[in-house]
């Protein structure tokens, strides 16, 4: 049987959510802000039930989806259904949150027999609208149970993972990456425009596999996950370009953040007598500080 929808927090990601899923399934909608609801029934390619409040439209549903701006919202909300949903509703938490949250969320819910899980989103509202998004789901895809052929019907690609949580998890270590890289390229296009390298030799570069995709294909895919740290560009050498663009940067009065706390790394691994490998072995310090080792990780599932 296909399970009735509902969604809860009707702004852009929301809306977007509506209009991927109406295609395939019945919609209940809900946004506390007067009109929303209408909004986003016009993005719909079949006419959803806009209800007049989130406790109306949890009791209608099989599968809800939380689309809200703050932890906070969707606490609220799971403390306004808590009494109404249906034994075996799925809540599914598709805002960025901690995985503490989740946890808050499913104690809220679950007396009455509903279970919360994560799918968190990676992508833009656009690709979500068009079905094309990829989401990072905490469980596993039997324990993602209803909700996982109803996300799959609107992804590219979807990561299932190991537990509740762990989609929230995956979601911020990957927005980290995001917004430290777009620090690192400001700050490294600021040193080009002060030098009168245009901008578009410098876009290319990092364009290039050898640039931005280098450290992450070769450095991280193939040395750092097979310990293999012989030959290559050695830390030594890595520590000194790294000091010699702090030279520049200071000469220039071109303030560096993110570029000067690597250099710290690179001092440290040297220190740590790994100067003569390549510099991908600056892995091992987390391994040594942490206990972890790269070599010894679990996949998620993937279903594209």
């Amino acid at each position: 049987m296909t399970p009735t929808i509902g969604i809860i927090g009707l702004g852009n990601a929301g809306q977007a959510l509506a209009q991927a899923l109406s295609a395939n399934y019945k919609l209940h909608l809900y946004d506390v802000a007067p009109g929303r609801g209408e909004q986003a029934a016009t993005r719909c390619a079949l006419p959803p039930i806009v209800a007049a409040s989130a406790a109306l439209c949890a009791s209608a549903v099989d599968v809800l989806l939380l689309s809200l701006p703050a932890p906070e919202a969707s606490l609220s909300v799971a403390r306004e259904i808590a009494g109404v949903v249906r034994p075996g509703t799925l809540v599914v938490e598709t805002s960025t949150v901690r995985p503490e949250d989740i946890e808050d969320l499913h104690a809220v819910v679950s007396p009455g027999g509903a279970t919360v899980i994560d799918a968190a989103v990676i992508g833009g509202v656009h690709k979500l609208g068009a079905g094309t998004g990829v989401f990072l789901v905490g469980p596993s895809e039997s324990d993602a149970g209803t909700a996982a052929p109803v996300l799959r019907s609107i992804a590219e690609e979807i990561f299932f993972l190991n537990g509740r949580g762990d989609g929230m998890r995956a979601k911020l270590v990957a927005n980290a990456v995001s917004h430290t890289a777009y620090v690192l390229l400001v700050e490294a296009g600021a040193l080009a425009v002060k030098q009168n390298i245009p901008l578009d030799v410098f876009y290319r570069l990092m364009e290039r596999e050898s640039g931005l995709l280098r450290p992450l294909t070769h450095r991280f895919a193939e040395r750092l996950r097979n310990a293999d740290f012989q030959g290559g560009m050695s830390t030594i050498n890595a520590r000194k370009d790294s000091g010699l663009i702090l030279d520049t940067a200071r000469a220039l009065g071109v303030p560096l953040f993110a570029i000067a706390a690597t250099h710290g790394v690179y001092e440290i691994a040297v220190g740590e007598g790994l100067g003569e490998q390549d510099y991908a072995s600056l892995g091992w310090l987390w391994e040594k500080w942490v206990g972890i080792d790269f070599a010894d990780r679990v996949q998620g599932e993937r279903e594209r």
